[in-house]
């Protein structure tokens, strides 16, 4: 995965992934998307469980969306050498105020605005153990430790189900997802079947349009 320093965005899973999944549908070209993770939070510099409690930006992480603005200006010049008319055309987030404002941030650096937000691409719930400390056996085990947690299979079908939907709504365009870590990864398994690391704070992903189950008509 791609961190926030002034490198390209990650190229999309291999063609031997993408071959795995026969029944997705081709997304309509020219669209491109990425995900890019929010900011750091203080709950990310002291390493707790952070889920889906509302915890803002901090001033690192401020400054990471900034930069994660450069890298997609960046990829905008890149993808313009083959396509003159390549740009940006929206930003859409998760609800939780870390992703909004790392979307914000983005959109003012680009020109645009925040054009939606979706419950299902917040972060994974993690139950009783959001605040808590992470450490290597209750990351390993945490089901063992706390209560409550949503299980991740339902993470991966809200994930990819609330992508879909943004994709329909904004199709064709040219989009910006920001949401969070666990969910950019278990939603890039589930299209690919591969495991895939949690990217760093405000990591800039392409997304492989390619294996996306995704309804073209208008109906």
């Amino acid at each position: 995965m791609t961190s926030y320093d002034n490198t390209p965005p990650c190229p999309p899973p291999s063609d031997a992934a993408a071959a795995k999944n026969s029944g997705a549908a081709q997304i309509i070209p020219p669209a491109r998307v990425v995900l890019v993770r929010h900011g750091q939070t203080d709950w990310n510099a002291e390493h707790r469980f952070q889920g889906q409690t509302d915890i803002p930006l901090n001033d690192t992480g401020r400054q990471q969306a900034q930069l994660a603005a450069e890298n997609l200006t960046a990829y905008a010049e890149q993808v313009r050498a083959e396509d003159p008319e390549f740009r940006w055309d929206s930003v859409v987030t998760s609800p939780l105020s870390r992703a909004n404002e790392t979307g914000a941030i983005i959109a003012e650096a680009l020109g645009l605005s925040v054009d939606g937000t979706y419950d299902g691409m917040k972060e994974r719930f993690f139950g009783t153990a959001e605040g808590v400390q992470v450490t290597r056996d209750n990351w390993q085990s945490m089901d063992e430790h706390f209560e409550n947690i949503e299980p991740m299979e339902q993470l991966r079908a809200r994930g990819v189900a609330a992508l879909n939907t943004a994709l329909t709504e904004h199709r064709g365009q040219n989009l910006i997802i920001v949401a969070h870590g666990m969910w950019i990864a278990q939603v890039l398994e589930e299209l690919t079947g591969e495991t895939h690391a949690i990217p760093q704070n405000a990591a800039v992903t392409e997304l492989p349009l390619h294996l996306l189950q995704h309804e073209t008509s208008e109906d």
